[in-house]
């Protein structure tokens, strides 16, 4: 006979009352059938657990030591059943995510404030990465989820709009065109401008300038960036001007200013991603909480200075 968890709970029935039929009574099982239990847990472990008389049934020595353990038996076991449970739902385990710097200025700390209020035993790992390297990341599996930037659909992803802002100009505050509330796009033609490097997100890259060709000129780039700290630092640097989403306003970083574009700018989106193919509840846990955060901010919020 194996030690089964039922095994532990009979005797602790009857180590509480040290009667057999109060313990049947308590269980809703007939005397005979916990007699018959606990003989064989006694045979099953080789010794006896209870000294029977006429009179009295008391614990052994062997049957103190196991009243001891068997509490932290049962509670670890059912311990275990949950966590299996939970890890079954998705709400233990370790997820991935990726996130380009730009999630992480606006609505990514408030994904992750939900996901941990809703979840807290699952460990999130959150790496900082730009858009083309969070698909190419998703593809291999190396992170489960991601927030990207204005990406274009890709075979075996799925993405869904989070949260879009237009494009805005980034100047330093010295510079002739800071004094104005709004900006032209033609009055940029003759700007240097300071960029990301289309190799870290080709469709944004496409976006910003598309744009300027759209309004008679291609930017003249003198300078890349690979983060956005290092591009806003030379923008405060007076290096150039550049065209950024609107979130990286909320960085209210030192001499840069951020201007409306005039007329129709085009949206900068925030999208989540993950694998068409994976079912893991983690990840369908992290979109749907992330689809939440995203209502109840404000999809498509209007830019302010």
């Amino acid at each position: 006979m194996d030690l089964e968890l039922r095994h532990l709970r009979m005797f602790l029935a009857v180590s509480r009352e040290l009667h057999f039929g109060r313990a049947a009574e308590q269980l809703h099982i007939s005397q005979p059938a916990v007699s018959q239990q606990v003989r064989g847990l006694e045979k099953a472990l080789g010794v006896a657990l209870f000294s029977r008389t006429s009179r009295a049934v008391e614990l052994t020595p062997a049957g103190m030591v196991l009243l001891e353990a068997a509490p932290r038996v049962l509670a670890e076991a059912e311990r275990a059943q949950e966590r299996v449970r939970q890890a079954g739902q998705g709400a233990v385990g370790h997820l991935v995510v990726g996130s380009v710097g730009t999630a992480l200025a606006s609505i990514a700390p408030k994904v992750l404030r939900e996901l941990r209020t809703r979840f807290p035993d699952l460990d999130v790992e959150v790496s900082q990465m730009d858009t083309a390297a969070q698909l190419v990341a998703l593809a291999a599996g190396r992170i489960d989820v991601g927030l990207v930037r204005s990406a274009a659909e890709r075979p075996g992803l799925s993405h869904e709009s989070l949260v879009e802002e237009p494009l805005v100009v980034a100047l330093a505050e010295d510079h002739r065109l800071a004094a104005e509330e709004t900006i032209a796009p033609g009055e940029l033609a003759d700007e240097p401008f300071v960029l990301w490097p289309r190799a870290l997100g080709a469709d944004y890259f496409d976006i910003v300038t598309g744009y300027c060709r759209e309004h008679g000129f291609s930017p003249r780039v003198v300078a890349e960036g690979k983060d956005i700290e290092t591009q806003l630092g030379l923008v405060a640097a007076g290096w150039g001007v550049s065209l950024q989403p609107a979130f990286y306003a909320n960085l209210r970083p030192l001499g840069v200013a951020f201007r409306p574009l005039r007329g129709v700018a085009p949206p900068v989106v925030l999208q989540v991603a993950w694998r068409t193919t994976d079912r893991s509840p983690a990840v369908q846990h992290f979109v749907a909480v992330a689809r939440a955060t995203a209502v109840a901010d404000g999809t498509n919020r209007q830019y302010r200075q």
